[in-house]
């Protein structure tokens, strides 16, 4: 399902009523900054009013680590955008700034600006959700129609929930060869595409709203007729992998709460007494690998919820064993997967083959695949 151009893209974020996004990638020049110019500039042939900003540092002329260029960021007369001012020196843009947002950074205060001219910007300064969530009110208040963060996978609060209601997966060349790029959009999309929790998981893991800790709870599963084919597996866009058990069956009883817990230890397990039963673990904040190897070894397959994907910070390794042995992961709440840019160029002017590069990857997903550099 590929689209040329990312025009098409705009209409899909209409079409799923999102008026907040943000792009994240895979890696690091993975073309999301790309893909953001991309998004500007077709915003602005149809009228539509931007707030802009990233968490982290875009629109240098050249990357701080690898000293490779990166792509300015032009926008037009009129787009709002939050930055911290000292990061504006090579920008051509003439702005008009509105007003300080009490944010600091390493690069100055934050302010909100205007362009007043069409040109260059810079964006920096951004690195804290409740930062997402003070600007998102700045912009509406001053007539954005959209708010876009430029943001990352290493960086999940441009994705959290509170602050988005879509995301836009960005891949490309700089992972590597095909295989490479393949490999990693795979595991971005698992990291993104969690699976909401439904039934009366759904239903458990809303009663711990506000509640900060480790709730769990015994799960229990409905015989399944053995004349009922087992149904086919989905691809990669809103799970993860994991079919057994069907936990939107499960029926939930003897719900326990540790506040303040981090994780299911051996000290909670000795005080608790839970026993093999209680197969549903919630985690109002991070979810970690310490977090997935505490219920690891438990002899019936589990579940582990967290708040949002922005709360899950498991790595390949740990994901990959704790799936494997039947476990599964599931998300609250979450926001909508948009779709997934592609970038064949690589900063150093490495090229993949531009059809075989989006077939692979929409034969990952059921969600729009789009070359940005076309």
């Amino acid at each position: 399902m590929a689209h040329a151009g990312i025009m098409p893209l705009w209409e899909r974020v209409d079409a799923l009523g999102v008026r907040d996004l943000a792009i994240v990638g895979v890696s690091k020049h993975a073309g999301k900054t790309t893909a953001l110019v991309r998004l500007i500039e077709d915003a602005s042939r149809t009228g539509r009013r931007l707030g802009v900003a990233s968490v982290g540092v875009d629109g240098e002329r050249a990357d701080s680590v690898l000293g490779t260029p990166k792509p300015p960021i032009p926008v037009p007369t009129g787009t709002l955008f939050a930055t911290a001012i000292g990061a504006m020196k090579e920008a051509s843009s003439p702005v008009e700034w509105i007003e300080p947002t009490g944010i600091s950074s390493p690069f100055g205060e934050v302010w909100v600006g205007r362009a007043a001219a069409s040109g260059m910007i810079s964006l920096a300064g951004v690195r804290q959700l409740s930062h997402l969530l003070l600007l998102r009110a700045r912009f509406r208040s001053l007539g954005a129609d959209h708010v876009l963060y430029d943001g990352a996978l290493s960086r999940m609060i441009a994705m959290h929930p509170d602050a988005v209601e879509g995301v836009i997966l960005a891949t490309g060349a700089v992972v590597g060869n095909v295989e490479d790029v393949v490999r990693a959009t795979r595991q971005g999309l698992r990291k993104v595409g969690i699976g909401l929790a439904e039934g009366a998981v759904a239903r458990f893991c809303a009663l711990q709203v506000g509640f900060d800790g480790v709730a769990v709870a015994v799960a229990e599963f409905p015989a399944v007729p053995t004349d009922v084919a087992e149904p086919a597996p989905a691809r990669v866009s809103g799970e993860n992998g994991n079919r057994t058990p069907e936990w939107s069956r499960a029926a939930l009883s003897d719900i326990r709460r540790y506040p303040g817990a981090t994780a299911f230890t051996d000290d909670i397990r000795a005080a608790a007494d839970v026993t093999e039963r209680h197969r549903v673990f919630y985690y109002s904040g991070a979810v970690t690998d310490a977090a997935a190897q505490s219920i690891l070894l438990r002899p019936f397959p589990s579940l582990l919820v967290a708040e949002s994907p922005a709360h899950v910070f498991l790595s390949e390794g740990v994901w990959r064993q704790y799936t494997r042995q039947g476990h599964a992961v599931m998300v609250r709440r979450s926001a909508k997967l948009i779709g997934v840019t592609i970038n064949p160029v690589s900063p150093r002017g490495v090229t993949l083959h531009r059809a075989t590069l989006r077939q692979r990857i929409e034969a990952l997903t059921d969600v729009p695949v789009w070359d940005v550099m076309e």
